[in-house]
């Protein structure tokens, strides 16, 4: 006499012959036994404190991952980080993005200037791996193809910052912008603008300059002849030396300039000041405003004997946010890896929150207004909403 088992029965028992099993774990891609990431910054040239910052920042999670046994589906894999200097250059930086895609890296993070993603930023979408970057102009994500993750607030939060910050604390009554040409310079000043309230203060004069430009002693003489109370400079540090020497020789010194992200560093805090005050809006938010960044300073402290000089803790948090990604997803393929990081509230170490959102920016980003004083750059107001 024979006996009909149930076809509930029937199929538990075929799921629990290790064969099926090992034919079901087949149709998965394997899992590897590396993972890189690229980091594509620069580590010479005149942004190369930054660039290794972002490096430094990214092996230390790394090497904190790799000890703690990282595993993806049960596997254990090791973390790899995959270095590039793009100099601070256009053409270096798209020669550094395919050296990594050859390389077979998993995500990239880079570059750290404008100018080096907008050619970037379509050579790794084309690959379709996650691609962090802390470039700030708003434009850069229409750039990718679904796979580009900014890791700072965007020019356009940064320009309402700075117009409120101008308008509200610094009482401007006669402002003039220094805005270097191009993507970055020109989009924090088209939203500066826009961001004036009607009848309110306006810019009276607007100087562009190229990147490689100086501030001229003609361009100081139409400031003072213009009486400018605030100075706006959307451009970089090399500019702003040059302004402090010509707003000098011009004896037009009562006078506040206002920069943006790229020139708050503690090169431009140790210069002498010749100005009223030198104030600068931060997208990168110092790691001890964060209630666990002494733990992520003491660590970077140890490991590098100095301490982090812009945004290591960006770099160092996106590694983890990635490396949540894969074990969420159980998964390193590129497609599943961008759907997780856009539905989760990726785990970090030292940020509150690095929630993206579907076109890549970060849910609740913050602006910080630093004022030099004595040396060194003192937060006035850290705000999501301006």
């Amino acid at each position: 006499m024979s006996t009909r088992l149930p076809r509930r029965a029937l199929l538990a028992a075929a799921l629990s012959s290790p064969l099926l099993l090992a034919g079901l774990a087949g149709c998965s891609p394997p899992v590897p036994s590396t993972l890189k990431i690229g980091l594509l910054v620069p580590q010479s040239g005149p942004f190369a404190l930054r660039g290794k910052d972002l490096l430094n920042g990214a092996q230390l999670a790394v090497d904190e991952l790799n000890a703690a046994g990282y595993k993806i589906r049960g596997q254990r894999v090791a973390l790899e980080i995959v270095s590039v200097d793009d100099k601070g250059e256009v053409d270096a930086a798209k020669a550094g993005a395919q050296s990594l895609l050859d390389a077979g890296v998993t995500a990239v993070i880079g570059p750290v200037n404008t100018p080096q993603a907008v050619p970037v930023i379509p050579i790794i979408a084309a690959k379709g791996i996650p691609h962090f970057f802390t470039a700030t102009a708003t434009s850069l994500n229409q750039l990718g193809s679904g796979n580009a993750f900014r890791l700072l607030a965007n020019d356009d939060l940064q320009a309402k910052a700075m117009a409120s910050y101008a308008l509200e604390t610094l009482q401007a009554k006669r402002i003039v912008t220094i805005v270097e040409s191009g993507d970055y310079g020109r989009g924090l000043s088209k939203a500066f603008e826009a961001a004036l309230p009607k009848g309110g203060p306006k810019v009276l004069e607007s100087f562009e300059v190229g990147a490689k430009d100086e501030i001229t002693a003609a361009m100081a003489q139409k400031l003072k002849a213009a009486n400018a109370d605030v100075v706006v400079l959307f451009a970089r540090e090399p500019q702003l030396v040059s302004l402090f020497g010509a707003l000098k020789a011009a004896d037009h010194t009562h006078v506040t300039v206002l920069g943006t992200n790229v020139v708050r560093n503690k090169n431009v805090a140790a210069l002498p000041i010749p100005v009223d005050a030198m104030v600068a809006t931060a997208t990168a938010i110092d790691a001890s405003a964060f209630p666990n960044g002494k733990r992520f300073l003491e660590s970077f402290q140890k490991k590098y004997n100095s301490a982090p000089i812009w945004g290591a803790h960006y770099a160092y948090d996106a590694v983890y946010a990635f490396a949540d990604a894969a074990q969420r997803s159980d998964s390193t393929q590129p497609a599943e890896l961008l759907v997780t990081l856009k539905r989760i509230d990726p785990m970090t170490r030292v940020l509150q929150n690095m929630r993206f959102t579907e076109a890549g920016e970060q849910q609740y980003p913050n602006v910080a207004v630093y004022k030099v004083e004595r040396g060194v750059w003192v937060a006035q107001v850290v705000s999501a909403s301006w």
